[in-house]
């Protein structure tokens, strides 16, 4: 006759203890996987900030550092008495509507090196304003307080709270040349904790 030896085998005590432990590990790493979500979320959200308002500035400091510049050199250099350059005193500083004072900058510059001011097929005044939690690009010539401008920034991705732009006349051995304070402020749409504010220079040589 077989007889079954005696079987041994964990007891509901040693069971619900495993158990327990086993809960305990798995609730622990699912809150580090959470964490690591949240965490990854929140560098992914700052990077895109930065980028946003890194790529807007880097437009803006391009731009207005042309200001005032034409393609009439030798003009200027052979009869700098009586030449007049139609790009000077082309920049303005004001703002639409209710929108902050000193949001919104106007200026020319020759884009086409033909030495004119032209405002026709080619139109060589530009600018960049504050309107509605966005920044805007100056369109077909029209003045800061006119509409029809088009968005550079979107409100749905990036909330701009604050431009402003303030000029300041700086010599430099004998040298006059404008420096204009670029100051940003803006959120992420969907994530307001991210903030940032930037305050930058642009040198704009060729306007004096």
């Amino acid at each position: 006759m077989l007889r079954l030896g005696a079987q041994q085998g964990a007891s509901l005590v040693e069971l619900m203890i495993s158990m327990a432990l086993g809960f305990a590990s798995l609730t622990a790493m699912t809150s580090l996987v959470a964490h690591g979500i949240s965490l990854n979320n929140s560098l992914m959200a700052k990077s895109r900030l930065d980028e946003e308002i890194n790529g807007v500035l880097a437009v803006i400091h391009q731009d207005i550092r042309r200001a005032g510049y034409h393609g009439s050199t030798e003009k200027m250099v052979l009869d700098p008495v009586t030449f007049v350059n139609p790009f000077a005193n082309s920049i303005k500083v004001s703002s639409f509507g209710t929108e902050q004072s000193e949001s919104c900058i106007t200026f020319a510059y020759d884009r086409n090196h033909n030495g004119l001011l032209d405002n026709t097929l080619i139109n060589e005044e530009f600018g960049f304003r504050l309107k509605n939690k966005a920044i805007e690009v100056r369109v077909d010539g029209f003045t800061c307080a006119q509409g029809y401008w088009q968005d550079l920034t979107d409100p749905q991705v990036v909330v701009v709270k604050a431009l402003s732009f303030k000029t300041e006349k700086l010599i430099n051995q004998g040298i006059g040349f404008l420096r204009i304070q670029v100051n940003l402020e803006a959120e992420l749409s969907h994530y307001p904790e991210f903030s940032k504010h930037v305050s930058t220079y642009v040198l704009v040589k060729n306007y004096e």
